[in-house]
């Protein structure tokens, strides 16, 4: 799922655990996002992405603006003007394409929720049990224990311990870079929605 790569890049929380006694490395930093994250109740910053796929060296970049809140909430809106939108609310995940136009729409399972990296946030507890926590340059990397949907996210953080970057690699070897600019405290959607709407005379496809 889109979203889930693009929330890994803006969100974790501390988890204290380990494998065979031992602490996980890259905790810190984990930890050190969590605490920045919480310190206001929304944030916004202008972000890249591109999507590199397995073989290339450079891909599509696309860029936007995002709001997230802590633990579970986001919104992406790509294009200027905007003609996307994805949000996540809770285990809600809505993409609304305006070029397209349509509006597609998940519920994360619980075994899906337990194995993306967006799980860092709402279980700092169990963190370390699906993901190994290591040390990653001003930042922290992210690798399951178990094959799934990512190979691994290395997170870099700010001077802020705010992301800067976010590079998530699958398992055929596509990377997703995303880079964030100028976090600011911000206001949530003014309607208090962070799903997306459907566009006019459509309704979302819920698969």
């Amino acid at each position: 799922m889109k979203i889930l790569r693009i929330a890994a890049a803006a969100v974790a929380v501390s988890a204290f655990c380990g494998v065979a006694g031992a602490r996980d490395q890259g905790i810190d930093a984990l930890a050190a996002l969590s605490g920045a994250l919480q310190k206001a109740g929304a944030w916004r910053a202008d972000y890249s992405q591109e999507y590199i796929a397995a073989g290339m060296s450079a891909g599509e970049v696309v860029a936007g603006a995002v709001t997230i809140a802590w633990p579970d909430r986001a919104v992406f809106l790509t294009g200027d003007p905007v003609m996307q939108m994805m949000g996540l609310e809770g285990r809600a995940v809505r993409l609304v394409d305006l070029e397209v136009p349509s509006c597609d729409e998940h519920l994360l399972g619980d075994d899906e929720w337990a194995r993306v990296p967006l799980a860092a946030v709402l279980d700092p507890s169990g963190a370390v049990e699906h993901f190994a926590v290591l040390d990653h340059n001003g930042g922290f990397t992210l690798v399951p224990r178990e094959p799934g949907g990512v190979d691994k996210v290395e997170v870099t953080l700010d001077e802020s311990s705010m992301p800067r970057e976010v590079v998530i690699v699958d398992p055929q070897g596509a990377t997703n870079r995303l880079t964030f600019t100028t976090w600011t405290a911000a206001d949530p959607p003014p309607d208090g929605h962070w799903l997306p709407a459907a566009p006019a005379g459509l309704q979302c496809i819920a698969d």
